[in-house]
């Protein structure tokens, strides 16, 4: 939830390598994404609980969700997926376009990796760890797949492990 004030933080106490903050691609980005994820609400938080949670923590989701979003998770899911990924589209088409602005690398910032590249990574491995239909579909949403594709793959130093 606070990603943003400890990236600041680590910045400030490791600045090398040091990783563009507060760019302003980045902060375009971050107007993209929270309509974008807030499109998909109905689709990754009944997901959480229905393929990531263990049972040791899936009754505490589903009764915090419930009490947060005024009915049953699977309700919401049911009640309020249909079109979030239409709903989403034109901040994920917005992101591709964010994205291939600088075509000199696989990177917002071309060939730099910055603090935007790290967050846009993430959001697209929760969705491959949600499922690959919820990844696939995201990815069709782009627009441009491989542009996305291409930015996972020049990112798997940092993100290859997978436990």
């Amino acid at each position: 939830m606070d990603s943003y004030k400890i990236a600041d933080i680590l910045e400030e106490k490791h600045p090398e390598p040091s990783i563009p903050l507060n760019t302003p691609v980045q902060l375009k980005f971050r107007e993209l994404l929270i309509p974008f994820m807030g499109a998909l609400t109905p689709i990754y938080v009944p997901g959480v609980a229905q393929r990531l949670l263990g049972d040791e923590s899936v009754d505490y989701f589903r009764t915090t969700r419930h009490k947060d979003l005024g009915m049953p998770l699977d309700d919401y899911g049911k009640q309020k997926a249909p079109g979030a990924f239409e709903r989403a589209e034109p901040f994920a088409l917005a992101i591709t376009a964010l994205l291939n602005e600088t075509p000199s690398g696989p990177f917002f910032l071309g060939d730099s990796v910055s603090y935007t590249d790290i967050i846009w990574a993430a959001i697209l491995l929760f969705f491959k760890r949600l499922g690959n239909d919820h990844y696939e579909e995201v990815l069709r949403r782009t627009g441009d797949a491989e542009a996305h594709v291409r930015l996972l793959d020049a990112l798997s130093p940092w993100t290859g492990r997978d436990d």
